[in-house]
């Protein structure tokens, strides 16, 4: 089964065992969408589903209590942990043009001059626009593309590759 993660477990919340959730959804709110939840422990490879979990919004964030989890100190041991669901809960996309971020994770992005300037390792959000967090094969300094027109030409999902209008020393 194919996880996908949707959030990170951060400190703990109050005497009860809740703890703050990092929403890496968009936009934030879909977390609160899903029920077939998976935990991943910091380091670990495994998902494990997670049968009882309560979820809501606190604030600007989210707050999270898993069964069996009733005390600070035991939050504390889920710090870092991601949350995940299965791939096909996620909304099919609507327009060829729309990706989900996992889907550009590790694709060789390549100039309109056919050089590779690396894979993409990242996103980050910007407000602007997302930025391709590109890792040169070769080493050296990460690249940052911002993914809007005119720089981002095509993205071809089937050969995990994306074309873009940018120099190597930009």
């Amino acid at each position: 089964m194919d996880i996908v993660v949707v959030g990170k477990l951060a400190g703990s919340y109050g005497i009860k065992g809740w703890l703050h959730l990092r929403s890496y959804t968009s936009p934030p709110e879909n977390l609160l969408s899903y029920d077939r939840w998976h935990l991943q422990m910091p380091g670990a490879a495994a998902w494990q589903p997670i049968t009882d979990m309560q979820c809501r919004a606190h604030k600007k964030g989210f707050i999270v209590k898993l069964a069996g989890v009733d005390e600070p100190e035991q939050a504390l041991t889920l710090r870092g942990a991601l949350l995940g669901v299965p791939a096909e809960v996620l909304a099919p996309l609507q327009d060829p043009d729309e990706f989900y971020w996992r889907d550009l994770l590790g694709c060789e992005v390549r100039d309109t001059a056919g050089r590779s300037l690396g894979v993409v390792q990242q996103l980050l959000e910007t407000g602007a626009n997302d930025v391709l967090c590109v890792q040169p094969a070769g080493g050296g300094s990460q690249v940052l593309i911002p993914f809007a027109e005119p720089y981002v030409l095509k993205v071809m999902h089937e050969e995990q590759q994306i074309l873009v209008d940018w120099q190597p020393d930009w």
